[in-house]
């Protein structure tokens, strides 16, 4: 194997989503999501995001909302290499790589002015990537790939010096060396929307209005490696930024006790070009690591998103909801990887909120994330397991104009594995995903 081959693995990992949401897309706007997640028809100050047809229903006045969540993720990687003539499968038993996320800091912004007819709104947040993923100890690909290489160098010096069973020496030079890798990739991609509602009648409500995207994007690769004396090291280093404008439309139908709202998010184009400061001048004329040059674009584009909710006054204290989000993954280019998308994602959700006291109010909620790929989609540098959330939280009310959000988000994974190939090893690998995200927010009207 080649070192070119490697390197153009290193930066295998784009934009995907890190917390709540779709396959690259993020959901969790608010502290009130995590304390429950169906907040497709909420008429509280988040309906800004998850509801703007909504805003008409708000109090007249201004409104300002500040949240701030802190995410932290596993994505861990354990590997088994199945026999082969390269490298001894000894080197790889059930060896765990592990990859964790820690983002103390994603903020999120909500403000809406509400008039007779018409209202203003506007959001700040995250909705996509937030954070950095960091392989410390490398990815399975990176070590079995590796003692390939040293392999196929030890065995054609030897077969160049006549050395007899140069084959099983290379086999066991391949097992012996030192191998060390890492890896990380840091994403973000804000968004500010900003639009306007109308009551057309005293039950039904539009709203139209656009997000802008921006997309930034960092990814570092090492690799060391040391047999017979020998020591190599190689780096890359790349970053990306792009920006697009996505146009959002909604409705929103409110009579007595229930509540309902449609949303649509057009997809959004995001050309990202690379800024790469670290790349070997060797590697200029190798194909596969042409996409990692300075200046060169590709996609990390959004899908089109439509949600539907429900929230239905069971009681004066007890609120129950539940939605939907549709994602349109087929329709979106995500380099190629389309392609072993098998259908859209879907995810439902479910809630309920229940006031203690007119201060007080107790609520939680579920979401279950429906993923339909094939085995190629998922990778060690980057895989989705469909899953199930489950949320809680409070609101506190301390006066008439101030309300206080803090809520908790859990998320299991699907287990999954898979054998991969590479250049003829097989390895067996099995992910295993889990996050938690803490909330808090404070709402305001004046």
């Amino acid at each position: 194997m080649k070192k070119s081959v490697l390197c153009s693995l290193l930066l295998a990992a784009s934009f995907t989503s890190l917390f709540a949401g779709g396959l690259v897309t993020n959901t969790n706007h608010s502290a009130a999501f995590l304390r429950n997640p169906a907040r497709m028809a909420s008429l509280e100050l988040d309906a800004v995001y998850y509801n703007p047809a909504g805003v008409a229903f708000l109090e007249k006045g201004f409104h300002l909302g500040l949240n701030n969540q802190s995410a932290f993720q596993s994505r861990n990687v354990t590997a088994t290499i199945q026999e082969n003539t390269f490298v001894p499968p000894a080197t790889m038993q059930n060896r765990l790589y592990e990859g964790k996320i820690a983002s103390p800091v994603i903020p999120s912004i909500h403000f809406a002015y509400v008039s007779d007819r018409w209202s203003v709104s506007s959001h700040f947040g995250v909705p996509g990537g937030g954070g950095k993923l960091d392989y410390a100890n490398g990815l399975p690909m990176f070590d079995v790939m590796v003692r390939q290489m040293i392999f196929g160098n030890v065995y054609q010096m030897l077969v160049a010096n006549e050395v007899p069973a140069a084959a099983a020496q290379a086999y066991q030079t391949a097992g012996d060396a030192t191998v060390n890798s890492a890896f990380s990739g840091q994403t973000y991609l804000f968004g500010w929307q900003l639009g306007g509602t109308y009551k057309l009648t005293e039950n039904l409500s539009a709203y139209a209005g656009a997000r802008l995207l921006m997309a930034k994007a960092k990814y570092e690769g090492s690799v060391y490696y040391a047999f017979s004396g020998q020591e190599n090291s190689m780096e890359l280093l790349t970053e990306q930024s792009g920006f697009s404008i996505a146009p959002i439309v909604g409705l929103d139908y409110k009579f007595d006790r229930l509540n309902l709202a449609l949303k649509y998010e057009f997809g959004s184009n995001i050309e990202v070009e690379n800024m790469t400061s670290s790349f070997p001048t060797q590697f200029n004329e190798v194909a596969a690591l042409a996409r990692f040059k300075d200046g060169v674009k590709s996609q990390s584009d959004q899908p089109a998103l439509l949600t539907a909710g429900a929230a239905y006054d069971l009681t004066v204290d007890l609120k129950l909801s539940a939605g939907i989000h549709y994602y349109f993954d087929k329709n979106t280019d995500y380099n190629g990887l389309e392609d072993e998308i098998l259908s859209n994602t879907v995810e439902y959700l479910l809630g309920a909120e229940y006031a203690l006291s007119e201060k007080l109010t107790l609520s939680a909620g579920v979401q279950f994330t429906n993923y339909d790929l094939s085995d190629n989609y998922n990778s060690n540098t980057g895989f989705m397991m469909s899953s199930y959330s489950l949320g809680a939280g409070l609101k506190y009310s301390p006066t008439d104009y101030l309300d206080l959000n803090l809520g908790v988000l859990w998320t299991n994974f699907d287990d999954y594995n898979k054998t991969a190939n590479y250049n003829g090893i097989g390895l067996l690998e099995q992910y295993e995903r889990k996050s938690t995200v803490a909330g808090i927010g404070v709402n305001w009207s004046f």
